[in-house]
This record gives structure tokens, C-alpha cells and sequence, in this order.
């Protein structure tokens, strides 16, 4: 029995030296000045920094990001300078149809005057209408309009086609219209530009030859994005006859002009 008591002497006294060591050892690695974390509340007046702060991080986020529009510096462009108090220039290209020949009246029933007046009613700009037409003018004579277009240049109508099947090949006049789209558009890339396809007329085999024209216009319109104003199909969808919507079978009258001009606003109201 004390062989056994001293033999577990010796095993409590090994284990307790073995302690000592473990715990020098622990003690020489961290024996640094403890840390002390401290929670606090932020402030007032810290919170009114961090808002600033963040008002500030929002706002280089504005001016970096194209994505993100700072609306308090928006500029309208084109014929959407309507809504704000500002001339919208307008220049019409084309023929008889575009210089309202056949109206009584061009002040009052030109189909640009009646525009004019309803839109007035609604916003607080203005359209300056110029005009670069011919009574008879094809492609070719628009062509040498272009020179018109100005950087100041917000819209563009383009009215013309009845006269070109007299003059113009089809494949030419594909060729041309579409070369006057991309120059217009070179020449002010911020220009809206409207396609009108022209009204028909009293005879059918004309309307037959002028169709053909018609479709490319629209496709054009399509292929570019852009609108078209279709007075083709207003006339034809309108209640009124045709012959009592012209001046002399070709033209519009007074009516026909109501109707055209229903036609742009219809169009210019979408862009709106």
C-alpha cells in the first residue's frame, strides 16, 4: 500500500510541475496589455454627417452613371420643347400638299395653322413652321433642301411622293429618300423627323402608281424608327368622300386639311 501512495505522490507531483510549465508558457505568448472595446451611440450629429454623406455619395453616383438621370437638369429636345416655354423650329419639306395649296385660308385652315392653334392650347411652347417646298417637287428637289437643317433645327416633315412616280424610278427613289434620312439625321442628330405618306387623290390610276412610293415610305419609317404620319389611310378611314375632302381632285380643301392635320397631332401627341 505505501509503495502505491508514493507511486501517486509522484504522478500528482509530475502532473502539477507539467501545469506549472503549460501555464508559463500561455502567460510568455500573451502577456500584451489586454484590449478594451467600447460600444457608443452614435450621435446627432453624427447621424446628420453620415446623411450628408451619403446625400454627397448619391450625387457623384449621378454624375458618373449614364444610367441614372439627375432630373433637375433635364433639357427637352426636339419637338418635346413643347412642354416647356420655348420655340420649337419646324421645317417642312416637300409639295403642294406640304404648302397647304387648296386651303381657303392658309392663316386659319393650312393644316400647320390648325396645329398650331391646338397645341397651343396645351403647352406652354411655341412651333416656328419654315417652309422649303415646290409646288411639284420630287426626291431630287427635296435633296437640295438640306442645307436648311441648322444645329437650332427641332423637327423635320417630310411631305412629298405623289409626284415622284412622273419622274423617279422606284429603286431611285428608294435609294434617294433613304439618303435624305441619314443626311438629315447627320446633319442635326437631335432632330425628330416625321414621314408623312400623302393623301390619295380623285383618280385611281394614279392612286395605283403612287402607291408603290407609299409602301417605301412606311418601310423606310420602319427600318429608320421613325414615325410615320399616314394621310393615305386617314382619308381612305374617313367618313367624309374622298372628292369632298379635295379642293380639285388632288389637293386638300379645308376639310381635307382638318383631317391632315388630325393626322400630324395624333403623331405628334405619341411623341409627346
Amino acid at each position: 500500500m505505501i509503495r502505491i501512495t508514493k507511486l501517486e505522490l509522484y504522478i500528482v507531483f509530475a502532473a502539477f510541475i507539467l501545469a506549472l510549465f503549460v501555464i508559463g508558457i500561455f502567460w510568455a505568448f500573451n502577456r500584451g496589455e489586454p484590449v478594451a472595446y467600447t460600444l457608443k451611440q452614435p450621435s446627432a450629429t453624427n447621424s446628420t454627417t453620415t446623411a450628408n454623406m451619403t446625400k454627397a455619395v448619391d450625387s457623384e453616383a449621378v454624375k458618373t452613371d449614364p444610367s441614372v438621370v439627375d432630373q433637375s437638369t433635364v433639357t427637352h429636345q426636339g419637338l418635346a420643347k413643347l412642354i416647356e416655354p420655348k420655340t420649337v423650329k419646324a421645317l417642312v419639306l416637300g409639295d403642294a400638299v406640304a404648302e397647304s395649296r387648296g386651303a381657303t385660308n392658309k392663316d386659319e385652315s393650312a393644316w400647320y395653322a390648325l396645329i398650331s392653334k391646338d397645341l397651343r392650347d396645351k403647352y406652354p411652347g411655341n412651333l416656328q413652321w419654315i417652309f422649303k417646298t415646290t409646288t411639284s417637287a420630287t426626291i431630287n428637289d427635296v435633296l437640295k433642301y438640306i442645307p436648311e437643317v441648322t444645329q437650332d433645327t427641332d423637327l423635320v416633315i417630310i411631305c412629298l411622293g405623289r409626284n415622284d412616280w412622273r419622274r423617279v424610278k422606284l429603286t431611285e427613289f428608294k435609294q434617294k429618300y433613304e439618303q435624305l434620312l441619314v443626311d438629315l439625321k447627320a446633319k442635326s442628330p437631335l432632330i425628330d423627323i416625321f414621314l408623312v405618306v400623302e393623301p390619295p387623290v380623285k383618280d385611281v390610276e394614279q392612286n395605283n402608281k403612287f402607291f408603290p412610293y407609299r409602301k417605301i415610305i412606311m418601310d423606310l419609317g420602319q427600318k429608320h424608327d421613325l414615325p410615320v404620319i399616314d394621310e393615305w389611310s386617314a382619308y381612305i378611314n374617313d367618313p367624309t368622300p374622298l372628292d369632298e375632302l379635295l379642293a380639285n381632285g388632288v389637293n386638300p380643301n379645308d376639310k381635307g386639311y382638318r383631317v391632315f392635320a388630325d393626322e400630324v397631332l395624333k403623331e405628334f401627341n405619341k411623341s409627346l
